[in-house]
């Protein structure tokens, strides 16, 4: 690591440090022990992201050889655009301070001029306003692309299982019920099960219309993750057929459903309800404090906070089997861009929200995050 400078205010003893290591275990384990930590941030996902073609860079705040705040910054050259840095889940603080905050964020603007970066994108992992108008004040504006999901479904797994399952919907736990019945049985997945995993998910892709992830890309997760404990497989069967599948991330004191997929076949027993009751089961056994569905649409999540219906147009979707469980309803911070060139800032924000949903923008988007 390299040492930058000290923070405004030398009594509190601010220094940051530039890091390119990958492996960063010291990093890997605030992140575990912070409110907020995601493993977005971690180094180790930072071994998985090189895979993708992209750079890792950690820019930390120390206190007494302490690590008090940071963030990674992922760099990758894109065609047309140029080189692009992306923040996701981040900056993190353990504490509270403007200056230490409006820092970090000047110091992630220069080391991404530095490595001569043209669009900068910071996503928050929390709705942190102080963070948010730090951003703002800097020159960054909400971002017109989603870069990631912007709400989740969180079940908190303090109350004994029975009564996180008297929390779910009656549709829902009669669903688990009779997967039992119908002969759905749930185990937890190997290395073996991850090649029909990715069959499964390349069906789901044709089926919902969407591209996925290589298999290489959850070899690696795998590989990575798992001698760490950050990496579990579910399997639903079918007379030992294997139906759906997740691939959960336990990070710090959650378990997160990364990618659930599912072959269309042997519906009406139930196979889902099944998987994700197993995975919840597993995650309170194991000691987590929350399961995160990972992502539901904002449309869903705002209408819970306000207590109003859920939109018809939602309803009979992922989303809605999602709700189903019961669980808090999250919206994170939007992102926030930043770009270094003038004319490519005109034209992002003055021309691209007129074009960003036209179909060839979206192949383009759909390409750059799975290629």
């Amino acid at each position: 690591m390299i040492a930058i400078r000290s923070a405004p205010g030398a009594d509190q003893g601010y220094w940051l440090r530039i890091s390119q290591a990958v492996e960063a275990d010291v990093w890997d384990a605030f992140l575990a022990a912070t409110p907020g930590g995601h493993h977005v941030q971690t180094g180790l996902w930072a071994q998985l992201k090189e895979m993708m073609g992209w750079q890792p860079m950690r820019l930390v705040a120390m206190q007494e050889n302490h690590i008090i705040a940071g963030a990674q910054i992922l760099l990758r050259s894109l065609p047309v655009i140029g080189k692009v840095g992306f923040v996701a889940k981040g900056p993190l603080f353990s504490v509270k301070d403007p200056e230490l905050t409006m820092l970090m964020i000047t110091e992630l603007q220069r080391l991404a001029r530095k490595h001569r970066v043209q669009h900068l994108i910071v996503q928050p992992g929390t709705g942190d306003n102080e963070l948010t108008q730090c951003l703002l004040k800097k020159g960054f504006r909400p971002s017109s692309l989603e870069v990631a999901p912007r709400a989740t479904l969180v079940l908190d797994l303090s109350p004994d299982i029975e009564t996180i399952m008297a929390g779910m919907s009656r549709k829902t736990r009669y669903n688990i019920r009779l997967s039992g019945r119908k002969g759905i049985t749930v185990r937890e997945g190997t290395e073996q099960d991850l090649d029909v995993y990715h069959q499964i998910l390349t069906a789901t892709g044709k089926r919902k219309g969407f591209a996925p992830y290589p298999k290489a890309y959850f070899k690696e997760m795998w590989r990575i993750l798992r001698p760490y404990g950050h990496a579990q497989l579910f399997v639903a069967e079918y007379k030992g057929e294997m139906v759906s599948g997740q691939f959960a991330v336990p990070f710090g004191d959650t378990v997160i459903n990364k990618m659930s997929v599912w072959n269309g076949r042997h519906g009406k027993r139930r196979p889902n309800e099944a998987l994700q009751w197993a995975a919840i089961k597993w995650a309170k056994e194991h000691g987590y404090r929350f399961y995160d569905f990972e992502g539901i649409k904002l449309a869903a999540a705002t209408a819970l906070l306000n207590n109003e219906p859920i939109p018809e147009a939602i309803k009979q979707t992922v989303t809605s089997f999602k709700l189903g469980f019961g669980g808090q309803a999250v919206i994170f911070s939007e992102a926030y861009d930043y770009l270094y060139n003038p004319f490519f800032r005109w034209i992002y924000t003055e021309m691209f929200p007129k074009v960003q949903n036209r179909r060839v923008f979206k192949r383009m988007r759909k390409w750059i995050r799975t290629h």
